[in-house]
């Protein structure tokens, strides 16, 4: 053995890590008591004696127990291993804490394992398991694995494990609709699981009413998950056992999180986990009042303010309301919670670091006229004035840009609508049928929610909104929002650098310039490749959808591109769609959530560049 990876040996004849029978052994039992739980807690009623369900699930308990004792033993250095595995060692001191005060409240029924303390356990169990998968996934990164092709495996993980789990019946209520086989509940459920992970919003069954809390809670987690990024949840994992990133780790999150600094991608999963914790539980205080309203106990009120702004920060679009948001047409909540979430959600991370490095020069800065020198010592150079990256300056204005003059356009389309009234009644928040301040409102929450959000405000079908806004709604669903965000589409960088190759072109200008800066040839080269795969991908469902649904081609259209931009918004063709569409759009949110380029470069795998170069020869456009 020349080398490990995480105390796995590796081979030196094929340079493959060798897993111990021992690591073999604890995978089956933890498969073993993974699916104990699900026939126990996944069904009505267990499909097999809870004694023995229960049995599996101690014995993994305990063959993890004898890992962890037998790896500090063996250990040179036991308080080292014990600091390395404290996530292993809390776990085994909390279940011996519970189990001395259950035995203390026992007495004589020694014997007898307690309903709380077989409950504790199984949670510990799947807490255990749940930081093996993450372990799991960073030994992967730690591999010779390609970048692209380790996101596309972990986002297949997540979507199976997640689409198993909203498959069992516990998940799903008595009123939801029950396919007429197993094949057809599991596409139902994998692809709510798709639409989760990869926070889209598309649904074939109503979150509020046809899952349950359980499944709800599933849904939350999976959007969760696919919002913040499954490698840098791993990472995040690896932060608090105290490991440090390798090269191939940070190359990963480089390509996940698109930074530029790859020597302080810690500090940047870090700033990322906690302006989302941030962002989401202030989102769900200012939510609360307007849930409260309708809910019918304040833990309804909480989980439901709580999964919303989830969903809000993370574009995600699910909703617990039938109408989606449409009931909350007048409340602050909306405009006050919703929207900014949304808004900072597909910012992206590098902005909004970037912002705050700003805002922190402006406060010292101002401390510093104010002769506090303790803040101004810290200040380093001269003082020079903070400038935002080009990258921020594009995004920043770019996002203003698509907010305020669709905002303008919905409000004058729909107020010019041919369609007034014509299926308005009292249960259908129809936009035009609003009076001039509503359809001020909710052509603004249009406007912002329409660039891969997914929530809606007013009515979405044909009869409802004009043609034109129909139009309006596919090209900004296409654009998406901003790299590095929870948003999806081409990215209004990519859109904002090809328009200014246009305008550069039309100026007889050889580079792409803006705000001062040249932008490098090869960055005009991916957006093209994006703008142009994208479109590929719309054309080809678009075209399968035409071959396979009964849609008219404006609904097929406005589906495939709300499923290509990870948005949500539906005509209302979704829960319709043949077996065939549904896998056809969930390869098409697939796509749209990790970026077409990531998914080619997966498939073809890395290639080492061309080591010659051809003669030029110019050819004739336009």
């Amino acid at each position: 053995m020349v080398m490990s990876v995480d105390n796995i040996p590796v081979s030196r004849a094929t340079g493959r890590a060798e897993v111990p029978l021992r690591r073999w052994v604890l995978v089956v039992l933890s498969l073993a008591a993974l699916i104990s739980l699900c026939l126990e807690y996944g069904f009505a009623e267990p499909l097999l004696p809870v004694w023995q369900l229960v049995s599996v699930q101690l014995l993994a308990i305990a063959a993890y127990l004898a890992d962890v004792i037998t790896s500090l033993a063996k250990a040179t250095d036991r308080l080292a291993e014990g600091k390395r595995r404290w996530p292993d060692v809390l776990l085994i001191l909390l279940a011996l804490a519970l189990l001395a005060s259950e035995v203390g409240l026992a007495h004589k029924m020694l014997l007898k394992v307690s309903t709380a303390y077989v409950a504790t356990l199984q949670i510990l169990l799947v807490v255990r398991i749940a930081a093996a998968v993450i372990r799991w996934n960073i030994e992967m990164s730690q591999r010779r694995l390609h970048p692209a092709r380790l996101l596309v495996l972990s986002f297949l993980l997540v979507i199976v494990i997640g689409g198993l789990l909203l498959a069992l019946p516990r998940a799903t209520t008595a009123t939801s609709p029950q396919p007429d086989s197993v094949g057809e509940r599991l596409v139902q459920s994998f692809f709510t699981s798709t639409s989760a992970t990869c926070v889209t919003g598309l649904i074939v069954c109503d979150t509020g009413r046809d899952y349950t809390r359980f499944g709800q809670i599933i849904i939350l987690c999976l959007i969760q998950l696919g919002g913040l990024g499954i490698m840098i949840s791993s990472t995040l994992f690896a932060l608090l056992m105290g490991k440090q990133l390798s090269l191939r780790q940070s190359l990963v999150l480089q390509d996940a999180t698109s930074s530029q600094t790859i020597g302080r991608m810690g500090a940047v999963v870090r700033f990322i986990v906690i302006t989302t914790v941030v962002c989401e539980a202030a989102g769900a205080v200012v939510c609360y009042p307007m849930f409260a309203s309708v809910c019918d106990s304040t833990g309804d009120s909480v989980f439901c303010s709580v999964f919303h702004a989830v969903s809000a920060f993370c574009n995600a679009g699910f909703a617990l309301q039938t109408d989606s948001l449409s009931g909350f047409g007048h409340s602050l909540g909306l405009y006050c919670a919703i929207m900014p979430l949304i808004v900072v959600g597909g910012l992206g991370f590098p902005v909004l670091q970037d912002l705050l490095g700003w805002f922190r020069h402006k406060w010292a800065m101002r401390a510093y006229r104010s002769n506090l020198t303790c803040v101004s010592n810290r200040m380093s150079g001269s003082y020079a004035p903070y400038r935002l990256k080009l990258h921020s300056k594009l995004v920043l204005s770019s996002t203003l840009l698509l907010i305020v003059v669709p905002w303008g356009l919905f409000f004058f389309f729909e107020s010019v609508n041919p369609n007034v009234g014509r299926k308005a009644t009292n249960d259908r928040t129809v936009m035009s049928t609003l009076p001039a301040l509503d359809r001020l409102g909710a052509a603004c929450f249009m406007s912002v929610t329409s660039r891969t959000a997914g929530f809606n405000s007013v009515e979405m079908d044909s009869d409802s909104l004009s043609t034109a806004s129909s139009f309006l709604l596919m090209i900004l669903m296409f654009i998406g929002g901003s790299p590095a965000s929870t948003a999806g589409g081409v990215k209004t960088v990519a859109i904002a650098v090809l328009v200014l190759g246009v305008i550069n072109t039309m100026r007889q200008r050889g580079e792409v310039e803006a705000f001062g800066r040249t932008i490098p040839s090869a960055i005009v080269r991916r957006s093209a490749a994006v703008v142009l795969l994208l479109s590929g991908v719309v054309a080809t469902t678009t075209l399968i959808l035409s071959l396979t649904e009964s849609a008219t081609l404006q609904e097929i259209l406005f589906e495939v591109i709300s499923a290509c931009g990870t948005v949500g918004l539906s005509m209302g063709i979704t829960s319709h769609l043949t077996l065939l569409g549904k896998i056809a759009i969930m390869l098409a949110m697939f796509a749209g959530r990790l970026g077409p380029l990531t998914v080619m470069i997966a498939l073809a795998g890395g290639s080492a560049g061309a080591k010659y170069d051809y003669p030029e020869e110019q050819v004739t456009i336009g």
